[in-house]
């Protein structure tokens, strides 16, 4: 069995006979699914060519289901193509827009692996083109969850990856308006402020306002209008945002969801019960939003010390992944089909353990919390595990290991 998996690793051709068949098979799922995911997104992209607010769930008055910023719609357009909408979430001649999704979907995938490549070094290049190879297999049935929904988490980690990449070429504007970008998909990818300001000592703030107002601003002021972007972004922050960065409350954002497995749905399932019509507080509503901040607080804080130190190249790739963690398990949900972006932490971590210099008992705790998130991220079928929020543990391990290893780092020389 070890040797059959070995092959095709090794092997470019089997590796690529897998891929092929996969994504062809996939194709007729996601075909099959109607772009169950897609149709918020255009849903949005019509609510606003009306002129209309897409912040309003006409099916749930209750419930946001568009979380996004307004310029995604902008993004999204083009996806439009034929389909039109008869009913909120409802599409004639949709498949066309499915299709094309799910081939830039693969496209961004293909662009994601090269710059993987780029900015995550190995001991050797043949070292890391393997990692890269079991890194995504390893992930493939996330990425196939992510990719049957016609999901846009996969278009965020690229803009994210596009921005880490020109921040390293020390391309401070384009890096931030690509940031800005993958905000506009995940708002959560907010995080990373922290290893820019980090990096760059402070100094990517100015061109992080830069971005902020070439992406929020002037650009969907320039196509929508100044007057209606004012109106859908306060539509945006009072939807999306307000409920859960400016609150004292649980009960504004909560979410028990068993797809969701992010540290406040996490701590929620311990502490309340019911559905989203009657819930059950065993403690009060601000007692569990103050357990979860200040938990987060702890992971921000200790992130970011173990990213403190001016690092080599050989650490660099597990500082991504800490951070790439943090938007996982921090935002007030996250449904697990967004766990897809493991296989940059695999590949982190793979990578990293390659070279010599490592301490070998460094190397197999790492290789421990790696098998864990993997195991964890195969329970996601099994509805107990999902209540017991397996995924997210296993995640928090991998990150710990991580944040462990970064602490006390031995950066190899190059």
């Amino acid at each position: 069995m070890k040797s059959f998996f070995k092959k095709i690793i090794d092997s470019n051709y089997i590796f690529a006979f897998i891929l092929v068949i996969f994504f062809f098979a996939l194709a007729i799922t996601v075909a099959h699914r109607d772009g169950r995911d897609l149709k918020v997104g255009l849903f949005g992209v019509e609510q606003v060519l009306q002129k209309d607010s897409p912040y309003k769930n006409p099916l749930d008055f209750n419930r946001t289901i568009f979380p996004y910023a307004p310029g995604i719609t902008i993004l999204e357009y083009p996806f439009l193509l034929k389909s039109k909408m008869i009913a909120p979430f409802e599409f004639t001649n949709i498949l066309p827009s499915i299709l094309a999704w799910y081939l830039f979907e693969i496209l961004a995938l293909i662009i994601i692996a090269l710059l993987l490549v780029k900015l995550i070094p190995a001991a050797t290049k043949e070292i890391q083109i393997r990692n890269l190879k079991l890194s995504f297999l390893m992930a493939l049935p996330l990425i196939g969850y992510e990719l049957s929904n016609s999901q846009n988490k996969i278009f965020a980690l690229l803009f994210m990856l596009i921005a880490i990449f020109l921040f390293e070429k020390k391309k401070m504007l384009l890096s931030a308006i690509s940031f800005c970008l993958a905000l506009t998909i995940y708002i959560p990818l907010f995080i990373f402020i922290f290893y820019f300001l980090l990096r760059s000592r402070g100094k990517f703030i100015v061109f992080f306002i830069a971005g902020i107002l070439i992406v929020f601003l002037l650009v969907p002021s320039f196509v929508f209008g100044a007057g209606f972007n004012a109106y859908l972004l306060r539509e945006w922050f009072i939807s999306s945002l307000k409920p859960f960065f400016f609150t004292n409350s649980y009960a504004t954002y909560i979410d028990l969801r068993h797809s969701c497995q992010s540290l406040p749905s996490t701590i929620g399932r311990l502490f309340v019960s019911g559905n989203t019509k009657h819930f059950n507080y065993f403690i009060s509503p601000v007692y569990i939003h103050i357990i979860i901040r200040l938990l987060s607080a702890i992971i921000i804080i200790f992130s970011c010390l173990a990213a403190w130190k001016r690092s080599k190249t050989t650490s660099r790739g597990l500082e991504y992944a800490i951070f790439l963690i943090l938007g996982l398990i921090l935002p007030s949900y996250c449904i697990y089909y967004t766990w897809a972006w493991l296989f940059v932490p695999y590949f982190a971590v793979f990578n990293y353990i390659s070279y010599p210099e490592i301490p070998v008992t460094q190397k197999r705790i790492l290789l421990t919390t790696v098998l864990i998130v993997f195991v964890s991220s195969c329970s996601i079928g099994i509805a107990p595990l999902t209540k017991l929020s397996f995924i997210f543990w296993g995640t928090i391990i991998s990150w710990l290991g991580m944040v462990t290893a970064l602490l006390h780092r031995q950066d190899a020389k190059g």
